[in-house]
């Protein structure tokens, strides 16, 4: 038994991860934006006042039918006139809500989509959020996609359900009275069942309802996996615009299209599980709204018969029983939404959850401290990085003391993990053991072997992480000419992908430009000018030296350069 415990607190483990999630996320989001408390208040506002006017327009139907029965054409030409002003009313009603659903659909997204952005954007976790696992393969899907979806799924559900609770407690007071007139002859006598037409409504509507939960649970893990496999085909087809000159070059279209094809295959392959999931739950649906057209008249019509209900009071029981077991019913009605809905949730929250954990712990393994100081100094004290396969440490000295102005080269073999050192640096890469002690980051720059251009104005790209306007603009010129980039200072002004305008060696060359803007007390380089010939490094080292004299620079490499601009060469191996 303890063991059968056991495994049973294993499975609910991660449904009670998903509810503290879940409740974290929404006392979050309820503190962001109060204009959505607002928007959902009138919109309660408007699903009462729609509520009380269909209970009129039900007592109206009986009147109306009532009328016909009669042949009375003056009570009939009065109910039509009550008619048109209870349409009109309710007209205005219905625009009313759909446009505050509308609202509050805006209001529920942009309130996920900012805590999510806050959350991603943080120092370090965007980086950090790839080594999460699945969830963090697509986070551009969760926080566009997702975060629309599930705005949207809780706008319409939440006040389709308001709506059906609001009519069900409405009309299961009118239902239970109308229900003393529907008489059962029995014996020659008429039976009178107290609220039997409620306990007829409720008995239909369970039936409905646990058949369609029963059939439609699976469409939960359906839509998820369907959702996984849409953001991966996304994701594959972006890599190939991205990268269409390597692959033409390559001449692999070939091997990218049958790549693609496999994705979109897991695509379909989903889709078809989901499609039969539908069509299987829409048998349940269907058949129960079929149903419910002739179930109340058939329930109803002994009292009918009997001569107990009129025809408009057969009428307003049809139409007081429609009401009730069609709130009833919300979860027949909804379930394929409904599981869309818990699909949603259940990435937005594992999204968040990833976001919302301390970056950089992996079980186990040791933790590279680092330090932000005060102390002029970078110093790596046993420094000791963990790598795919085994460890890098440094070769010399196990502590290391780089002054400010001081220009040193960390060299090792292509699998000593010189990058994983630049990240270790820069806060990216925390498994190992050792300390590293840095200066504060708003001193230090950080140029990688690929340097990131956001898309926009050549200025803003030259400036980021800044903004342009913090410059004056022959300050922007003077820094492109400077680094032998004077003839883009004239497309300053201009706007597109500089990362695929610019090839690769001006793309570096401009990081430089960039660290004659910000002009940082600490350079960090990995890489940084592979892209580059013998001269124009040679240059750029004298544009450093001259430029930058009192900036320290702390670059990874294969070997030296021989530029002499290094003053000193660090070494780190491979241990394990």
């Amino acid at each position: 038994m303890t063991a059968g415990l056991e495994a049973s607190e294993t499975r609910n483990a991660p449904d009670r991860a998903i509810d503290a999630e879940a409740v974290a996320a929404v006392r979050a989001w309820a503190r962001r934006d109060r204009r959505a408390l607002t928007v959902m208040g009138g919109l309660a506002g408007v699903v009462i006042v729609n509520t009380f006017l269909q209970t009129r327009l039900n007592d109206w139907q009986g009147l109306f039918y009532d009328a016909l029965e009669r042949r009375d054409a003056a009570s009939f030409v009065n109910e039509l006139l009550h008619f048109l002003a209870l349409a009109g009313m309710l007209l205005v009603l219905v625009v009313s809500q759909t446009w505050l659903v509308e609202r509050l659909k805006i209001a529920l997204r942009r309130i996920i989509t900012d805590d999510l952005l806050d959350l991603w954007l943080v120092p370090k976790r965007a980086y950090l959020l790839a080594f999460a696992g699945e969830v963090g393969a697509n986070p551009d899907q969760r926080i566009q996609d997702d975060a629309r979806r599930i705005a949207e799924l809780t706008a319409d559900l939440g006040t389709s359900l308001l709506q059906a609770i609001l009519l069900l407690l409405t009309f299961v007071g009118v239902l239970w009275g109308l229900s003393r007139q529907v008489g059962f002859p029995v014996g020659g006598e008429v039976l009178y069942v107290p609220g039997s037409m409620v306990w007829c409504a409720v008995a239909f509507s369970a039936f409905g309802s646990g058949l369609a939960w029963l059939i439609g649970r699976p469409l939960v893990r359906s839509n998820a996996e369907r959702y996984e496999r849409e953001a991966e085909l996304r994701l594959a087809l972006v890599r190939v615009e991205e990268s269409a000159e390597g692959i033409t070059l390559y001449g692999g279209e070939a091997d990218e299209r049958r790549t693609l094809a496999r994705h979109f295959e897991a695509v379909t392959d989903a889709m078809g599980r989901l499609a039969r999931q539908v069509a299987n739950l829409t048998w349940a649906t269907s058949g129960y709204g079929w149903l419910a057209l002739v179930v109340p008249v058939i329930a109803a019509a002994p009292g009918y018969f009997s001569g107990t209900l009129t025809l408009g009071g057969l009428m307003m029981v049809v139409g007081a029983f429609n009401q009730v077991q069609s709130s009833l019913r919300w979860l027949v009605d909804n379930a394929p939404r409904l599981a869309d809905w818990m699909a949603t949730l259940q990435r937005i929250l594992a999204l968040r959850g990833a976001l919302a954990k301390p970056a950089g712990r992996n079980g186990g393994r040791g933790h590279i401290r680092i330090e932000e100081t005060e102390d002029p100094s970078l110093v790596l004290d046993h420094l000791e990085l963990s790598l795919p396969g085994g460890t890098a440490g440094l070769a010399g000295a196990p502590v290391e003391t780089v002054t400010p102005g001081e220009h040193v080269l960390i060299v090792g073999d292509p699998n000593a993990g010189k990058s994983m050192a630049f990240l270790a640096l820069a806060g990216l890469w925390t498994l190992g053991s050792g300390t590293i002690r840095m200066p504060p980051r708003s001193r230090c720059l950080f140029l990688p072997e690929r340097p990131y251009l956001p898309v926009g104005r050549l200025a803003a790209a030259l400036a980021y992480p800044r903004e342009p306007e913090e410059f004056e603009a022959a300050g922007l010129a003077a820094a492109l000419d400077v680094v032998g980039l004077g003839h883009l200072a004239a497309r300053l002004a201009e706007e597109g992908r500089w990362s695929r305008i610019l090839p690769l060696d001006e793309q570096q060359v401009l990081a430089f430009a960039r660290a004659m803007l910000h002009k940082p007390d600490w350079l960090f380089l990995d890489d940084a000018m592979s892209a580059l010939d013998e001269e124009q490094i040679r240059r750029l080292h004298a544009t450093l030296a001259r430029h930058l004299p009192n900036t320290a620079v702390v670059g990874t490499g294969r070997k030296p350069d021989g530029s002499g601009f290094f003053e000193r060469i660090v070494r780190i191996r491979r241990l394990t």
